[in-house]
Parts: structure tokens; C-alpha cells; sequence
């Protein structure tokens, strides 16, 4: 009998595997849907993972960073949710290079600045997913605080929680 799971879905995949799937559902679903609320579910679990494997970032970097030059619905949406949690530096500094590229677009600049905006605590398109908005009941109101990636002493990380209300 087949496996019914998606190829890189498993409990035992390569996370990296996993999260090429993840990224794969979600640029489906994006192409298939208006808005972030179908979007948040695969953003959330693509976070989790993200998040759950600290020794694999510089895969995950690459992977996400890998994104950046195939700019599609879905790829802004991933790239800002976690960046605005997770911030890290390779993946802000792939999109302020691309940014920073006379031969851009005007389209894919804008794309390339609602990225960076994500990098900061006062993001403005935070409000539109239920994890980063405390005036939306019984969804994520109790958000935890952020964990900031700016000492470089701890990989990346750092254990001081960021302030309430960004």
C-alpha cells in the first residue's frame, strides 16, 4: 500500500524537505485564495518549523532567500510573517540587496520594501494576521513575546524578550 503523505511531509522528513513542501502548499493556496486569513495556517506551521530547528538556519536562510528572486503571491506574505518573528540578518540583508537594484521593477521594489518593513518592530501590515493583532478576540490575542536574533554571541539569538506592542 502507498503512502498517502505529500513527498517531504512526514514526521521523520528532512525539515528542509518539510518546509519546501510547506512553501509549496502555500504558494498553492496563495494562487487559490484572496487574503491572508487561508494563508496564516501554512504561515504558522512554516514558523513552528523554522523555529524548531535553530542548527538548520543557515539551510533555512538559504532556502528563503532562495524566494526572493521568484516573487509570486505567497512569497511576501512567508518572508514578512517570519522575518517580523524571527530576524534574521542573512535574509534581511538578500532583500535590502535585491532592493537596492536599479535594474528592479518598480513592482518587485515595493515587494522588496513591504519585506524589509516586516524586519521592524512597527511593521504596518502586522495587524492583518491574527498572531500579531491583540484587538482580534479569540483568535492569538495572547501573543508571546518575540524572541529578537540580535546577539551574535548567542548564534543569532537572543534570550530578552522584545517589548509588548510591536
Amino acid at each position: 500500500m502507498e503512502s498517502t503523505t505529500p513527498p517531504g511531509a512526514g514526521p521523520t522528513a528532512d525539515p528542509v524537505e518539510r518546509l519546501r513542501a510547506m512553501v509549496g502548499e502555500l504558494l498553492h493556496s496563495a494562487d487559490l485564495t484572496c487574503g491572508v486569513e487561508d494563508l496564516e495556517p501554512h504561515l504558522e506551521a512554516a514558523l513552528a518549523l523554522l523555529r524548531d530547528h535553530p542548527a538548520l538556519r543557515p539551510r533555512f536562510e538559504a532556502e528563503l532567500v532562495a524566494l526572493l528572486d521568484g516573487l509570486r503571491e505567497g512569497v511576501v506574505e512567508l518572508v514578512s510573517f517570519t522575518m517580523y518573528e524571527l530576524r534574521w540578518p542573512g535574509v534581511r540583508e538578500a532583500i535590502e540587496s535585491r532592493a537596492a537594484d536599479p535594474r528592479r521593477n518598480v513592482s518587485d521594489l515595493r515587494l522588496y520594501e513591504a519585506m524589509l518593513d516586516a524586519c521592524a518592530d512597527s511593521w504596518r501590515d502586522r495587524d492583518l494576521y491574527a498572531r500579531f493583532d491583540p484587538d482580534r478576540p479569540g483568535e492569538q490575542a495572547a501573543v508571546p513575546r518575540r524572541e529578537r536574533a540580535t546577539d551574535a554571541a548567542a548564534g543569532g539569538f537572543s534570550t530578552a524578550a522584545a517589548p509588548d506592542g510591536g
